[in-house]
């Protein structure tokens, strides 16, 4: 998860953090009225980025800000359950501690300080700080996942009384609800996943995973078919992993090369159209090699797919990987071209560091490091599997990678 401040003209308003594509979550009395041109979001990293729009709720006390570009790094999301641990991991100044407790209650009415009867989560706090200024806006997570957004501290009930050890949080779910995000809430008792800075699936490729998202908002079924223009299937496999944020449960499939050789189109529609049983129960995604294939015969794929399925209650989604002769057909979506750039592994590297609390100057040594084990053109598959091993370091070998990374600032300097 990437937390962050909101600022405006130099002034630290108050915390938020990324909560979903292009999209920062926040308290609204974080940012009142202000217009999004006098906003930005600065990751812990220190990456600033520009707001673009914001959607306030004062009845529930939140707000979300689009940012100018994809962080690509979403948190798992989930429920709160009754005496649950809780963590907040964002602090205002350098110095302050982080917030941790417990769930005290998951249902509680109130009315907030605009007036407003809210559902919110109850959280008693360990750390007796007698003031929370400067957290509002920040994420309330159980075992990493999302659980709320920390909005309100209650004040001891005496006169001038300071802030009693209880704040009160909105449910996320209420946030996803409220806002029409479209990404899925778990259910608390699910194993959660590894944080998403350390899963390849959640690294960049931000042109083609917006289209995917605005091409399902737009859809007017579950039924979608991509054009990836690639030669790595790596790039399809972690397309399918990272929408399991957005649909929940994906079945995806064996992946079909439909050429003359190898699948005509009759078997690759009789392929496809056997998960029948599958989509009742989860999304489905078929990956199909169309390199080289007649243009006529990915659309009567795409169409006969299409046709069989009919209106699917869950999503069914045709990635489409090569370029057909005579390019994409119309009815199926064709997304950006990938590729990786220099700052890319940058921010991944700083966010990785944040979270680790490695010192901040290990960035970019490390930064450094993979480009030049990668190549300056960054090569898709070869920067996956660079990032791949940088990942089972950081997880298995933290201390080994750290004094590697020291080791190299210490040679640059």
């Amino acid at each position: 998860m990437i937390d962050g401040r909101i600022v405006a003209g130099g002034r630290d308003l108050g915390s938020g953090f990324v909560l979903t594509d292009r999209i920062v979550a926040t308290a609204a009395h974080v940012v009142r009225d202000r217009p999004a041109g006098d906003l930005e979001f600065v990751t812990a990293a220190g990456v600033r980025l520009p707001v673009e729009a914001v959607q306030a709720e004062p009845t529930l006390d939140v707000a979300t800000l689009r940012v100018a570009e994809s962080l690509a790094i979403v948190p798992a999301l989930t429920h709160a359950v009754l005496r649950a641990d809780w963590r907040v991991t964002a602090r205002p100044r350098g110095h302050d501690a982080q917030l941790t407790g417990t769930v005290t209650a998951t249902d509680h009415l109130i009315v907030n300080q605009g007036g407003d009867e809210m559902t919110v989560l109850q959280l008693h706090v360990a750390e007796a700080l007698h003031d929370y200024r400067g957290y509002s806006g920040s994420a309330v997570t159980v075992d990493g996942a999302v659980v709320g957004v920390l909005v309100e501290q209650v004040r001891e009930r005496v006169e001038g009384g300071r802030a009693a050890n209880v704040l009160y949080a909105v449910p996320v779910a209420h946030i996803v609800r409220r806002f029409r995000l479209g990404v899925a809430v778990g259910r608390s008792d699910r194993a959660l996943p590894v944080h998403q800075l350390l899963d390849t699936a959640y690294f960049d490729l931000d042109l083609l995973k917006t289209e995917i998202l605005e091409a399902m908002a737009a859809a007017g079924g579950r039924f979608l078919a991509f054009g990836v223009d690639a030669g790595e299937q790596a790039v399809v496999e972690n397309l399918c992993a990272w929408l399991r944020q957005y649909v929940g449960e994906i079945a995806r499939q064996h992946w079909l090369d439909l050429s003359a050789e190898l699948h005509s189109v009759d078997t690759a529609v009789r392929a496809v159209t056997r998960y029948t049983g599958v989509l009742r129960a989860r999304n489905v995604i078929c990956p199909v090699s169309v390199r080289g294939t007649p243009a006529a015969d990915v659309a009567e794929l795409t169409r006969r797919v299409r046709e069989a399925y009919g209106q699917p209650k869950r999503w069914c989604m045709l990635f489409l990987l090569g370029v057909p002769d005579g390019g994409f057909p119309d009815g199926v979506t064709a997304l950006p071209r990938p590729r990786f750039a220099h700052r890319d592994v940058e921010r991944w590297a700083a966010h990785v560091t944040v979270y680790k609390r490695w010192p901040r100057p290990l960035a970019a040594a490390w930064t450094s490091d993979i480009v030049a084990r990668i190549g300056e053109d960054l090569d898709v598959r070869y920067t996956y599997e660079e990032l791949a091993e940088c990942i089972d370091r950081v997880r298995f070998q933290p201390d080994e990678l750290r004094g590697y990374l020291e080791d190299l600032e210490d040679q640059e300097a």
